[in-house]
């Protein structure tokens, strides 16, 4: 629905109205699981998350977020609201970004013995631009068929947007082939054992609880390692070693560290070949390279003059990415003073994650810091120990309740939160407060006037007097009355019955 306003009258009218996209009006109790009505705060998130860490299911935790807001109508999300936020956070931080930039290879690995279930464990890993693993996912199956794998390949591609990998390895499984087959038919399969780095975190007396933290821990001790190499990729300087020195530089600056080491390599080793043959009648310039004192083995490297791109019979730089010695020679042929873009792939350069990073950095603008959540388990547990000794008296509750709901309201003021209007009211001055207390009718307190009979008095049980009892009688020796007398001969009485059964 498009509502305009006519510029003479000032009316507003409906200028578009489209049915299919409306409803009809949710009703009552049914208008709090609309989506626009439901919303997960900061605060319940990082309470949720803190549960959830330790192991608490999600309707246990619902209940309490219910208890805490007094009643499952307060609540203001659902519990399949709170999975999507748990699924959102889980496990594999930035695992769909790594996978989008470096998923073009997949390591599809299933590891034995990781957990007291025996159940193998199949991850899904790949290498970053540092050449080292980076995890995308993992997955806990209970058989290792044809059937399992299959639906395994399917939710990590429905996972990761359907995006395919354009070459898969494997450690030779028959029913790994099948599922890779079926479901990255595209897919280049190659037999090979990659095994994950596992071992250092995950035992296999591990249930599932643990095995998951341990994991994680995995997981995070790479993403520690590849911050470590992007460091030092970005802010550290090489010892130049070569007599090309543009060309070093170059490569300093567009490759990561490990992947300079290796241009390095090539760039010495290029004075190995010599350029024996040129031809720049046509495009693409071709150029004939022979190795040294080894006329037998030559090579030929293919220039495109307008667009700058380099190819060569030794097809390293498709296989590996990295430029070979023979297209290296011929940049100093050509005295290139930097390396041409058309020979750094992305997935190696010091720039393949950085939008991710500007967009994360972006993304987390707008939600809560480390810091923030620090201070607010620490804030947490300060009120929750105002609150055990500010809830003993309903005096102090009071107190304390209005002066918390006052410095919110400057504070949500103070920061934007809250728009401020001269009728603003707070929280207190309406909505239902507590009753004032009044005492219960129960028996009323009757005069011995009004008919009521008047409580007995106990007697002593010696001497039957009022005023004091057996053990205070001032006739202690004396013999009981005739009743005390009947009491003490029953007594006596079924003690000797007591005796002879």
């Amino acid at each position: 629905m498009r509502i305009k306003r006519k510029e003479g009258s000032g009316r507003w009218y409906v200028s578009r109205f489209v049915e299919e996209h409306n409803h009809e009006l949710a009703y009552g109790k049914l208008v709090d699981y609309l989506r626009s009505h439901r919303k997960i705060s900061e605060v319940e998130v990082a309470q949720l998350t803190s549960m959830r860490e330790i192991g608490i299911s999600i309707p246990k935790i619902y209940e309490s977020f219910a208890a805490q807001l007094g009643g499952f109508n307060l609540v203001t999300f659902t519990k399949q609201d709170m999975y999507n936020e748990i699924r959102k956070q889980r496990g594999l931080q930035g695992g769909d970004e790594d996978y989008a930039i470096f998923g073009d290879v997949l390591a599809f690995d299933a590891t034995y013995g990781r957990n007291k279930y025996n159940l193998p464990v199949v991850v899904f890993s790949g290498v970053n631009h540092h050449n080292q693993t980076c995890v995308f996912g993992t997955a806990m199956v209970s058989c290792e068929s044809q059937e399992s794998y299959i639906w395994v390949l399917r939710q990590f591609l429905e996972c990761m947007q359907g995006k395919a990998p354009q070459s898969v390895i494997t450690d030779g499984d028959p029913a790994m082939r099948i599922a890779i087959r079926t479901v990255f038919p595209d897919a280049h399969h190659r037999c090979e054992s990659l095994h994950a780095k596992l071992g250092r975190f995950v035992e296999s007396r591990y249930g599932v609880l643990e095995f998951v933290r341990n994991f994680q821990r995995c997981v995070d001790f790479l993403r520690d390692t590849e911050d470590e190499l992007d460091f030092r990729s970005w802010y550290g300087t090489p010892v130049l070693q070569t007599e090309f020195v543009e060309l070093e530089k170059s490569g300093w600056t567009m490759f990561t560290r490990e992947m300079f080491l290796r241009y390095r390599d090539s760039l010495k080793r290029c004075v190995c070949v010599r350029i024996c043959e040129f031809d720049d009648s046509d495009n693409p310039h071709a150029y004939t390279l022979q190795k040294y004192r080894r006329p037998e083995m030559n090579w030929k490297v293919y220039r495109d003059h307008i667009s700058n791109r380099f190819t060569c019979s030794c097809m390293r730089m498709e296989s590996f990415g990295i430029p070979c010695v023979h297209i290296l020679s011929v940049c100093v042929r050509l005295d290139l003073v930097e390396i041409p873009e058309s020979l750094v792939l992305r997935r190696w350069s010091k720039a393949a994650k950085l939008e991710i990073h500007n967009q994360c950095g972006e993304q987390h603008t707008a939600e809560p810091s480390v810091t923030y959540r620090t201070r607010l388990g620490a804030f947490s547990q300060l009120c929750k120990r105002l609150g055990r000794v500010a809830c003993m008296s309903d005096e102090d509750f009071k107190v304390y309740s209005n002066k918390l709901m006052s410095d919110a309201l400057f504070l949500e003021i103070k920061y934007g939160l809250r728009p401020l209007t001269d009728n603003m009211t707070t929280a207190n001055d309406c909505g239902v407060k507590d009753p004032i207390r009044v005492r219960t009718k129960g028996t009323a307190r009757m005069s011995q006037a009004g008919g009521s009979a008047p409580k007995t008095k106990r007697k002593c049980s010696t001497c039957g007097k009022l005023g004091h009892r057996r053990t205070r009688c001032p006739n202690g020796g004396a013999q009981p009355s005739t009743r005390n007398k009947e009491s003490l001969a029953g007594r006596n009485k079924r003690k000797r019955t007591k005796v002879t059964t």
